[in-house]
């Protein structure tokens, strides 16, 4: 979990981070707890949030191509993190949103493969930018 990581950056900044995963509850628990995750995770097993968000069904080269192999061994190396067992549309690539009270979205980067996944410091500054008065 690449957010959880700036976890207190993202509190500071008055941000409460979400997951919304496709498995079931149990799964969502799980994940939560072998990944010592201190967020809340919401399960969509129709994936209906993904599809009003917009986010695409990845192709083959799209999630096994030979850069995002190797983008994802890279992180793997540099940040200890091995791929568990896939849960849901195997397929289904997800994003990050920043959503305001109203639900109003400030920020959205849609993953265009599996190994799309925006800076946390990109993130953080489109928090900061709708938290500023």
């Amino acid at each position: 979990m690449q957010l959880h990581r700036d976890r207190k950056k993202f509190d500071a900044a008055g941000a409460r981070l979400v997951v919304i995963g496709q498995g079931t509850p149990a799964q969502a628990e799980h994940f939560r707890d072998s990944q010592k995750l201190d967020i809340s995770i919401y399960v969509d097993e129709g994936r209906e949030s993904y599809k009003a968000a917009g986010a695409k069904i990845g192709t083959f080269d799209e999630l096994l191509g030979p850069r995002v192999v190797a983008r994802g061994a890279a992180a793997a190396a540099k940040l200890g993190v091995i791929q568990g067992k896939t849960v849901g549309h195997p397929a289904q690539l997800g994003g990050v949103m920043v959503v305001l009270p109203g639900n109003d979205i400030a920020y959205c980067h849609l993953a265009d493969d599996a190994g799309d996944n925006p800076p946390n410091s990109e993130v953080l500054a489109a928090v900061k930018a709708v938290a500023a008065p």
